[in-house]
């Protein structure tokens, strides 16, 4: 008899926390506590959820924020450039999503990501602004630093205009 999806979760988290370290278990209850988020309504997509991001948008600038865990360090144990990348998005993608006209939104065309420091403090921090507003096309940029304002990396995005797919 073929198992459900709850019986395959609830064998792999047994097996898991059996075999676990304390790292291990502070990553799954980072993990955990985002979906259960989700589930409430605190984030509307995954990637925000497992990652805790939390965003600040006005007219012209953004602010997102993901606290520092060992979710997001790479071999080295500091934050993964792919993740900075992804905040950088995030607040960029955000903020340019926020000021095209009801019924369009924007997809990122192309990114530059300039790493400068690496950090291991608590917090990163992306703040995106306007360089350019097209009718087609946005041109964004942003600073990535730790909760200090040491700056570790700054990004430039395009994002093409479209319209929104109706949501059936």
């Amino acid at each position: 008899m073929a198992t459900s999806s709850k019986e395959q979760i609830e064998e792999l988290l047994a097996n898991f926390l059996q075999e676990s370290t304390a790292e291990d278990e502070e990553v799954l209850l980072h993990l955990l506590s985002g979906l259960r988020a989700k589930q409430q309504g605190v984030h509307r997509r995954y990637i925000n959820a497992a990652l805790h991001m939390v965003g600040k948008f006005e007219s012209e600038i953004s602010e997102v924020r993901i606290p520092i865990t060992p979710v997001i360090h790479n071999t080295i144990k500091v934050p993964h450039g792919g993740i900075i990348a992804t905040i950088a998005d995030a607040a960029m993608g955000g903020l340019a999503s926020r000021s095209v006209p009801e019924g369009f939104n924007v997809v990122t065309t192309n990114m530059n990501v300039s790493y400068i420091a690496t950090t291991t403090n608590k917090e990163l921090i992306a703040r995106g602004r306007f360089v350019h507003k097209g009718r087609q096309t946005l041109v964004m940029e942003c600073d990535i630093e730790d909760e200090t304002g040491r700056k570790l990396a700054i990004a430039t995005g395009s994002f093409f205009v479209i319209q929104r797919r109706s949501q059936a």
